[in-house]
């Protein structure tokens, strides 16, 4: 019976961030209520409340739950390439891309992009730890000064700055490409 009452909990709050996620991806979180919530999930604001206290523990499960589908995506798609370049390439391009599209066809989902909210530098610092697994072998082959996760980082937080200044997807993708073969012929590897 209470294994039975923990599947309905765990498949209630997966359908209630379902509907989050297509609330916040649509009205970001400052014009998001937990009744707009509520609404999409078809259940009340109180059964809401009992799956999660507060609006922030509800984006915070979207963010959560956004990023393992993005990082179980982008690992099962690099697993079939060989080189370096085609797996960054591959990798920053699915998580930077995804980011510019969805502010492109909805300005208020920035807010899933903002920095202030714990779930949101989680999603930076797990992309950053990708990329340097990624990029590990080949920064220790070259003997760089620098550590993979540095550069990782350098990587993730310049692709914010591209969104912040490309004018369309196609533009953003391709800046993303010129990033990533800068850093990758900088450790040595081929583009």
């Amino acid at each position: 019976m209470v294994r039975l009452m923990a599947q309905s909990r765990a498949s209630k709050e997966q359908l209630a961030v379902a509907a989050a996620m297509e609330v916040f991806s649509r009205y970001g979180y400052a014009r998001t209520t937990m009744g707009d919530i509520a609404a999409e999930a078809g259940i009340s604001r109180p059964a809401l409340y009992l799956l999660f206290p507060d609006k922030e523990a509800v984006f915070g499960a979207v963010i959560q739950a956004m990023d393992e589908q993005k990082h179980r995506e982008i690992r099962a798609a690099i697993a079939g390439f060989d080189s370096l370049h085609a797996k960054l390439l591959h990798a920053c391009k699915s998580w930077g891309s995804h980011g510019f599209d969805l502010v492109e066809a909805h300005p208020d989902s920035a807010d899933l992009f903002d920095l202030r909210f714990a779930a949101v530098r989680q999603v930076y610092d797990n992309f950053q730890s990708l990329v340097a697994e990624l990029i590990r072998d080949q920064v220790q082959s070259a003997r760089m000064a620098d550590r993979p996760e540095v550069l990782a980082r350098c990587l993730v937080f310049g692709m914010r700055g591209l969104r912040e200044t490309a004018r369309s997807g196609k533009e953003m993708r391709r800046l993303i490409a010129v990033q990533v073969a800068m850093l990758v012929r900088s450790i040595g590897g081929k583009v």
